[in-house]
Parts: C-alpha cells; structure tokens; sequence
C-alpha cells in the first residue's frame, strides 16, 4: 500500500499529517516482518485435503470459513503480496497451523476457490458474493444454494470464540444491551434505498432511544462504570464510541462484551456503515440476546417473530423497545431458547461444516456469502 492509500484508509480517525506519516512507517516495517514469516511457513501433513483460496482477496468471511473447516482441511494461498493479507487477518497461529502455499503441494488434487464465475470444474466452487440479491429477489432456488451465515466480527474466530459462553439465564434487569461506534462522518452516511423507512442510521436510532428512554439508559463511558450501582437500576445499557478507533482498544474488551451480551434479554441491532447488517446481530444470537432487529430477512433461514422482536421504521422500533422492557420473564425464557437452538442450527461453524459436506456431493458447487462493503457494491452496481 503506497502512503496516499494508506493516508485515504485513515480518513475516519482524524489524525494530523505527522502522525499519519509516522503511522505509514510503522505500518512499512511490519509489513517487512510480516514478509519474512511468512517465508518460514513450513510444510503442513499431506494427509488431509486441501482447498487452494488462490490469490487472497482480504474476504471478511474467510475467518468464519476457517474456523468451520480447520480440523478437516488445509488451506493454501498463492505465495503474493496478498498472502501478507490473510496473515493479518487470521493471525499468527492460525496462519501457520492451517494454511501453506498452493507451490508446496502441486501434485496433490485440491478444491479450488472461485468468487463470481458461473463455469466450473467438478473440484471447484463458486463464492458468490452477491448476498443481498438472493434475499431481495426472493428466488426460490435460494433453498437449493448454500448459504454461508452472516458472521461475528472476524477476529473473535481466531482465537476467541471458543471462550464464549451463553448463561442459562439472563439478568432480566437488564433488558437491552448495544455496544458499538456511532461517529457520525461513518454511520451517519448509511442510506439504504431499498427500504430506506425500514433501515434507519445507526445515528438516528442511537439518538431516538436516548431521547425517548433517557431515564431508563445508563451509559458506559469508562471500564469502572462496570462496578457502579447506578448501573444495577438501568433497564438500558449502551457503551458508545464517538471516535473510529480499533474495536480492540473499545471500552468493552471482547470478554467483558460477551458478558453483558449473554446477560442482557435483548440485543438492539443497528446497521453498519454501508449495510443494514451488523456482526452485533450475530454476536448477540450466538449467547441468546434476542434480537431487536429489522434484517429478519436478511438471515437465512428468516429471523421469526418467535425470536426476535422486529421493526421497519423508527415508531416501531420505540414500541418493540417498550415491549422488551415490559415483557414476562417467562417469554423471554421462551425466546431465549429459541435463538440459541436457531443460533446452533443455522448460523455456527458446526452447522455450516455440515452443509459445506453436502454440498461437495451436489453437481452445483456454490456459496453465497456477505463480504460486507463488497457485497453491497456488487448488489447496488448490478
């Protein structure tokens, strides 16, 4: 990356031109680090099949797919500058304990990834990342695809996700929980012209909810609000960051996320910076917060109103929030099972693994994905 489009993915964190120049050299250096490990990645057993990912793209998804098919595959990469991409998105150990270059095993008969072709071999398979159009176009042939769930955000599958544990039963004091950024030169941009009522910005549903239950809401601005009393006497709890900084310097670390998470009833969904879905939606299935959420349709199988409480414009969105701090502790418990069986059926690696071995057995060798802004710019340009 040269430093004008270092500079450019920098635009949301307003940083001065010095500092700017002094993070490029940073980032120069450990990419020359990060060239020469990846030169001793060593030759993995030859026992197990591969799947060959090519020349990586930088897919979001790629941690979700790893993390689902590590313990029967291994896969490969074309040894380029895009090989420096998957390391830092999968990490260090998981690099090496999972992946080689496709040069080290050219004899040996692989599966090969494909994004967006339509001819294929019978060792290949088509990533189709063109998601949202399977679900607005309502094409009946969708239940003959397979379709990878949405995701988590990534880096919770390298090496977290095995820590996170669902409490059998909430706090149900604590309602709604929402952890996330809400700087509005990002998310203040979000316009989605499909159903532009049903999909309000994460700014205007954040400033909604703190004007019309300002005294229900307690916020989380510091880690020692954690251990306030005040904190015990709020239905609501929102940690918000107003600034772009990495999600692993939030308030919230990933444990203490999780936590509040599987403890609240309720997880309010917000939508990203270019599409309706967020990894909150999935981070809170996966420990059974149910969701307050308007992309019911945007999960496969559909999100039902057995599981989630649902909205398509900003009025309804205040009522399902009423309804969440009203409801019996008994129909929480109901939906609460609910979304942990939908969460293990539908949307876990486990389930996932399953699916991926029945479809190698199908003629039609095809995956639809979300690769976020990619499949947002693939869906509004066709």
């Amino acid at each position: 990356m040269n430093f004008k489009k270092f500079r450019e993915s920098l635009k949301y964190r307003n940083y001065n031109n010095f500092k700017i120049l002094v993070r490029f050299f940073e980032y120069k250096i450990k990419d020359l680090i990060i060239d020469i490990i990846i030169k001793l990645n060593f030759i993995k057993s030859k026992t197990k099949p591969v799947i060959d990912l090519g020349s990586y793209k930088d897919n979001r998804f790629i941690n979700f797919l790893i993390l689902s098919l590590k313990d029967d595959f291994i896969f490969l990469y074309k040894n380029d500058d895009n090989a420096k991409k998957l390391f830092k998105r999968i990490g260090f150990l998981n690099f090496f304990k999972y992946t080689n270059s496709n040069s080290k095993f050219l004899n040996k008969k692989n599966i090969k990834i494909l994004f967006n072709e339509n001819n294929l071999n019978s060792n290949e398979i088509n990533l189709n990342t063109n998601y949202f159009k399977y679900f607005y176009n309502k094409n009946e042939h969708i239940k003959k695809k397979l379709i990878m769930p949405y995701y988590m955000y990534p880096r919770i599958y390298n090496s977290f996700y095995k820590k996170i544990n669902s409490k059998k039963k909430p706090n149900f004091n604590l309602r709604i929980f929402f952890s996330g950024s809400i700087v509005e030169e990002g998310y203040n941009s979000f316009f989605w012209s499909k159903e532009p009522d049903k999909f309000p910005n994460r700014i205007k549903i954040i400033s909604t909810l703190l004007k019309e239950f300002k005294n229900e809401i307690f916020l989380i601005n510091k880690k020692s609000d954690l251990k306030s009393n005040e904190i015990k006497n709020k239905k609501i709890i929102f940690c918000l960051h107003d600034k772009m900084i990495k999600k692993t310097s939030y308030t919230l670390n990933f444990r203490e996320n999780f936590n509040l998470l599987s403890s609240s009833c309720f997880n309010l969904s917000c939508p990203g910076v270019v599409m309706p879905l967020c990894h909150h939606l999935i981070e809170g299935i996966k420990v059974g917060s149910i969701p307050i959420t308007n992309c019911e349709k945007l999960l496969y199988p559909n999100l039902s109103e057995d599981i989630s409480l649902q909205y398509s414009n900003i009025d309804q969105l205040i009522s399902q929030v009423q309804n969440a701090i009203m409801m019996k502790e008994d129909n929480i418990m109901f939906m609460r099972e609910k979304v942990l069986d939908y969460y293990k059926s539908h949307l876990s690696p486990e389930s996932f693994k399953l699916n991926f071995f029945d479809m190698l057995n199908q003629k039609d060798k095809e995956i639809i994905c979300c690769d976020d802004h990619r499949s947002v710019d693939k869906f509004t340009t066709n």
